[in-house]
């Protein structure tokens, strides 16, 4: 099995572009460069690893004055345990809030190509013995399941700092 390379990943929301890099090894995601804030809500990053050696990575950018996740620009990359890469034809995230905003539950489902049933993922925050603070990015460990596969991984959200 071949280690996937990291890939760089370019959205356009709220017209400007936001270029990231994500690592499927590691399951993480960097910004390529500082995005345009005045244009952009904010940005979602997903990125997990399994205990079977796939990998998962979603980003989801919202542009100023979205109504809803329907507005965001989604890319998702899924490598699964034989090392091949998906690159889904849509990807779908729905995250759960606590009564205090913190995300505690999320729910992915992607699609390998528009013809297939959705592969669907979902991740727990993992308890955390001293609360986070707000920053201009957020970072939730999760525990994340797939098909009774375990993995670990991370729900990240940044914002204008």
């Amino acid at each position: 099995m071949a280690t996937p390379e990291p890939q760089d990943i370019s959205l356009e929301a709220g017209g400007t572009q936001v270029r990231l890099r994500w690592t499927p090894v590691a399951g993480d995601w960097e910004l390529g460069s500082e995005p345009d804030w005045s244009r952009l809500e904010g940005i979602r990053l997903v990125g997990a690893t399994f205990e079977d050696g796939a990998t998962l990575g979603v980003a989801a950018v919202r542009p100023r004055d979205a109504r809803g996740h329907g507005d965001d620009s989604v890319a998702a990359r899924f490598v699964d345990a034989e090392g091949l890469q998906i690159t889904p034809s849509d990807a779908l995230v729905s995250v759960e809030y606590d009564p205090a905003r913190e995300p505690r539950r999320i729910g992915i489902e992607i699609w390998p190509d528009a013809d297939s049933p959705p592969l669907r993922i979902a991740a727990d925050r993992e308890p955390a013995e001293d609360p986070r603070p707000v920053s201009s990015r957020q970072f939730v460990p999760m525990t994340f399941r797939r098909d009774g596969i375990a993995g670990r991984g991370a729900y990240e959200t940044l914002r204008q700092g």
